[in-house]
């Protein structure tokens, strides 16, 4: 079991799982609306009911074309979501994985009409992943490589598919065909071992491969009935209790993997976000033992819930069959029919006896306690409160930050697993590694003097210092305002030591765009840094959101910090910006400094040079590496410049001697 828990965290795993749970979720109002029909067969079923004109018998073939349907949609749609995610066309994909499908379903029955099989089977779910992977292997060597040039790019698009579709059609179904010859070995070779085992443990060998094939969205009854048959259920086991009704009664309570045991665990444990929805929209559905929608939304290919979800079932067979021999229990002959709610199906099958609803409700009991406990890690390992507060303790933040609506879409159910992976991977190397601040002198090119440094996030590793390649993963998980307030306070303290040293620089703090758009946050780092020299380094795309950038950056004028744009000439760049907010200071980008010493360049750095101070914004050159860049920059009258031609970025001990020991004239070179 761990070494498949550790499977299911490997990277490529994990990109598999995502992409298949995007495609399962895309099909989630098909469960729903198949789950509607069975219900309202059963309804129509019990109460002799007609709607519009229509007998339980037509809801019930409708409830069958949908059932026989949905494993063509699950191709289709895994089809779709792993040619976006292999960069190929979404209409050849699903072409060709239907194509594979259909042959398959041939060769499997070679003597009839292809037949639709009932639910997900393992092609339905295998095959639209090998095709779209056979598509982007073979497209390399075998497109026409046709030139889209008249317009009708779709045509030509496609043209090039022709070779590639063949031969990933070819290929895919020889490796069905390979397949399948060793499993039906494999089959008759377990078949005959098993069919020498008591009855009790060919139930029990045959649930666990039927939750088994569901943990990885396949249709686990059908499936196993399909292998190895179903004469099991039809055996008696008791007196007027067959293993099938002692297992609708006893061990599948509320449908595959105790459906009902999670629907509760989830209603007490799981009340926000996506999960809390898919928990309400199944609970028409869940006493009817109709659990799909909870299997297809929260538990296919989820490794928090392999082990429950395997297990459960086991262990309420197990204990059931123990009880049930030692304690006598008389049945009823009526029959129950699968979707009679809990309680209602013991009390009926026990002909009004309490014994088999006491013992329903013990079994039901234990499986809500066993998933409330994988719930609640659930929820903790994928809210991103907890990861915040587990990075604010790494990161020795004391004050807690509320957290925001907007970060809850990190926790998209089709992202979730991928998104967790790099997370946890990124807290995990930060528990290991101390951050640092590093500080990049800023030169006064007209006193020539360095007075000013901007702060920088470094980390070791390996070694070495890096710079803060994680931002990224931060940014996406909502996250960059804490890295935000921890620069915030380490730069405080370094500005306190410099101070009692008698050193007394200027210093620039980059903040995050989530971190301007909050007033919250941008409140805690004016506490923070409160009659600090400070100056705020903020890219364009946080002016995006006007009437918050003007409230905000307001705020920080009141509390007399000064505000630079960063990174200007790259991405959201607009004279907009300049014109429009009261600007201390503006940075060209390294970008514009690399073609400074070409005439467009030269010219673009030259006029938005001479602009801003006629708007009385000081101007700073980022990215400065040799001497001619240099001299090109003195001649547009820049104030001041950083670079690696001056220096890198420094531990606070040697920024504080660089600049008390700064050459006049010529730079010192650090390359």
């Amino acid at each position: 079991m761990r070494m498949l828990n550790g499977v299911l965290k490997n990277e490529k795993v994990v990109m598999i799982i995502t992409t298949m749970q995007e495609a399962f979720s895309a099909i989630i109002p098909f469960f729903l609306l198949s789950s509607f029909l069975t219900l309202l067969y059963v309804a129509m079923q019990y109460f002799h009911l007609e709607i519009l004109g229509l007998d339980a018998e037509s809801i019930g073939s409708l409830m069958k074309d949908f059932n026989a349907f949905s494993s063509l949609i699950a191709t289709m749609a895994i089809a779709y979501f792993f040619s976006l995610r292999f960069k190929i066309s979404p209409i050849v994909a699903a072409i060709l994985s239907v194509a594979v499908f259909i042959t398959v379903l041939h060769i499997e029955s070679p003597d009839r009409s292809v037949e639709l099989p009932y639910g997900f089977t393992p092609a339905a779910l295998f095959m639209p992943v090998l095709s779209a992977f056979l598509l982007k292997l073979f497209y390399p060597f075998l497109s026409l490589r046709i030139s889209i040039r008249d317009g009708h790019y779709h045509i030509y698009r496609l043209f090039n598919y022709i070779f590639v579709f063949l031969a990933a059609y070819l290929t895919a179904v020889l490796a069905y065909i390979a397949v399948d010859t060793v499993l039906d070995d494999l089959i008759v070779k377990l078949d005959g071992i098993s069919a020498d085992l008591p009855g009790i443990l060919r139930l029990a060998l045959r649930d666990f491969f039927v939750q088994l094939f569901w943990f990885f969205g396949i249709h686990g009854a059908h499936v196993v009935n399909g292998l190895a048959g179903k004469e099991i259920l039809t055996e008696p086991m008791l007196p007027h209790l067959t293993y099938g009704e002692f297992h609708r009664l006893f061990v599948s309570i509320g449908g595959a993997g105790v459906g009902l045991g999670l629907f509760v665990a989830l209603l007490l444990h799981a009340r926000k976000g996506s999960v809390w929805l898919l928990t309400r929209l199944s609970a028409p559905f869940v006493p009817f033992n109709i659990n799909t929608l909870l299997i297809y939304g929260i538990v296919v290919l989820n490794r928090l819930f392999l082990v429950p979800f395997l297990f459960l079932p086991l262990f309420n067979l197990l204990t059931a069959y123990v009880v049930l021999q030692l304690v006598p229990i008389r049945f009823t002959e009526y029959t129950v029919i699968w979707t009679t709610p809990v309680f209602v199906d013991s009390y009926l099958k026990g002909g009004g006896t309490l014994l088999p609803m006491l013992l329903q409700g013990a079994l039901l009991i234990f499986d809500i306690a066993v998933y409330s406990h994988y719930v609640r890690r659930y929820m903790a390992i994928h809210s991103l409160e907890a990861k915040r507060v587990r990075l604010e303790k790494n990161l020795d933040l004391s004050t807690e930050i509320q957290s925001r609506e907007h970060l809850r879409s990190y926790k998209a159910h089709h992202e979730i697993l991928e998104a967790d992976s790099r997370l946890e991977k990124l807290l995990r190397t930060l528990e290991e590694e101390n951050l640092s601040l590093y500080y990049q002198p800023k030169i006064d090119l007209k006193a020539e003097r360095c007075g000013a440094f901007e702060a920088l996030l470094r980390y070791e590793k390996d070694g070495r210092m890096r710079g803060p390649d994680f931002l990224e993963t931060l940014e996406q998980a909502g996250l960059a305002p804490v890295i935000d307030r921890w620069v915030a306070r380490q730069a405080k303290r370094d500005l306190r030591r410099w101070r009692s040293e008698g050193f007394h620089p200027e210093i620039s703090v980059n903040l995050h765009p989530d971190t301007v758009r909050s007033r919250q946050e941008l409140l805690e780092i004016v506490r923070i840094l409160q009659g600090e020299r400070i100056t705020f380094e903020i890219i364009e795309r946080s002016f995006l959101h006007r009437s918050d950038a003007d409230d905000n950056l307001a705020l920080l004028r009141e509390h007399g910090f000064r505000i630079a744009i960063d990174d200007f000439g790259t991405g959201y760049s607009s004279l907009e910006t300049i014109t429009r907010y009261r600007i201390d200071e503006l940075k060209l980008d390294k970008s514009l400094i690399d073609i400074i010493d070409t005439r467009k360049g030269y010219l673009v750095c030259k006029h938005t040079a001479s602009l801003c101070h006629e708007l009385g914004c000081l101007v700073v050159a980022e990215g400065v590496e040799d001497r001619e860049q240099l001299e090109r920059i003195r001649t547009i009258a820049v104030d001041g410049v950083q670079g690696y031609l001056y220096a890198p970025a420094l531990p606070p001990a040697e920024a504080k001697g660089y600049a008390e020991n700064f050459g006049r004239g010529l730079p010192v070179d650090r390359s």
